[in-house]
Order: structure tokens, then sequence, then C-alpha cells
């Protein structure tokens, strides 16, 4: 395996194309202008409104057998190419607005999971015959209520937020992840988004549940 690297800093911040190996989130890059970190600056979020009654809802549960802080621990430290990593879900780059640094695939990071760090994802659908890029923006790390927000970029195919919450069990650790969600579409509203979200987020908590049972 080629050695890790950290995370680039603002003075070296020159988005490396040779280091993401996804055609759609280069092609993302290029629609946006991004060449550079400081240019991530650019994209907004937009959140859950919930004045705003025409949301879609989604839940899904997860159980862990292990005590609340090791689960908290383990969703705040994983590496996000680790974490977003699947059959489906593919880890494109990270970037972070607290000081402009990038994230590839194979870098070393101990930064943990923090609020304004933007997440750019790549989907395999039907077998990889369609590909898609998708933006995350992770808006809040609540340490004392174990919780976590993110929301999707502005343009985006979908609009809204997930919610994650960690809560005690006698068993060991539920996870409840909550989606709120909208677009122009209702095929895609109503038909696809619910098993595709599924989908990725059984890949996306599975993959912390290995993280935790291999520390």
């Amino acid at each position: 395996m080629p050695p890790t690297i950290k995370a680039q800093q603002i003075n070296n911040s020159v988005i490396d194309l040779n280091r993401i190996p996804h055609v759609k989130v280069k092609k993302f890059l290029r629609d946006y202008n991004i060449t550079h970190a400081q240019e991530f600056s650019r994209l907004i979020s937009t959140c859950y409104d919930p004045n705003d009654t025409t949301y879609y809802t989604h839940k899904k549960v997860f159980e862990f057998n292990h005590p609340i802080n090791q689960v908290w621990h383990a969703y705040k430290t994983i590496d996000p190419a680790r974490a977003w990593n699947g059959n489906m879900i593919h880890f494109g780059l990270q970037y972070s607005r607290a000081d402009h640094s990038i994230i590839y695939i194979g870098d070393n990071t101990s930064a943990g999971l923090q609020a304004g760090q933007v997440l750019i994802l790549n989907l395999k659908l039907a077998g990889g015959a369609v590909q898609l890029c998708v933006g995350h923006e992770i808006k809040e790390v609540n340490e004392a209520e174990k919780f976590i927000k993110i929301c999707y970029l502005e343009n985006a195919a979908s609009q809204g937020s997930q919610f994650i919450r960690l809560t005690s069990t006698p068993q060991g650790t539920r996870v409840t992840h909550d989606s709120y969600y909208k677009s122009n579409s209702w095929l895609r509203d109503r038909i696809l988004y619910p098993g595709l979200h599924t989908k990725a987020l059984k890949e996306f908590h599975g993959n912390v549940g290995k993280f935790i049972t291999s520390r």
C-alpha cells in the first residue's frame, strides 16, 4: 500500500485530480470550477426546515452491543474513506471549512468528525451502470447529546438533513438515523430514494460497526 499522507493544508491547496478515482467526482469539481481547496467555501448547504411540511421522512435504527461512549467515539474518529466505502457508496474527498484542508483516499488524518466538513461521495447504482456524485456537510457534532447533523449541499438532487442520534440501551447503544428530504421529482422521492438511502445507510453504519470490533 502507498504511504499515508497528511491532509493537504491551505499552503498546498491545489486539488490533486490524480488522487480522485471517480469520474463523477471530478466532473463535480469541474462543474463548480473548484481547482483549489479554498474554492470549496463557495458551496452552501441547505438544511431541513421544520416549518416546511413538504419534506419526506426516512428512519433506520441500528443496534450495537457496545457502550454508548465507545460507539460515539467510533463515529467521531473513523477515517471518512473507511466510513463511506461499500458496494454503493465510495469516498471521493473531504474539505474542511475550518482550515481549508483536503483529505483524499489514503490520507492519514486525526482530525475526527467536525462541523464544517464537506464530504463528496460517489454512488454506484444499477451495478455500476449509473454513477452519481453527492455532497454532504457536517453541520453539528453535539458531544453532550451524542448527536450528528448532516445537510445536503445546495443544488443537489435532494434537499434536507440527516440526523444521527445515539441512545443507551440495556444491550448497548441504539443509533437512530432520521432523514428529511425532498426534491423536484415524485419518482425520486417516493420510489427511488427510500430503497437506495437504506442501502447507503446500511453500508455506512455497518462500516462503523466493523471499525468498533476491529479495535
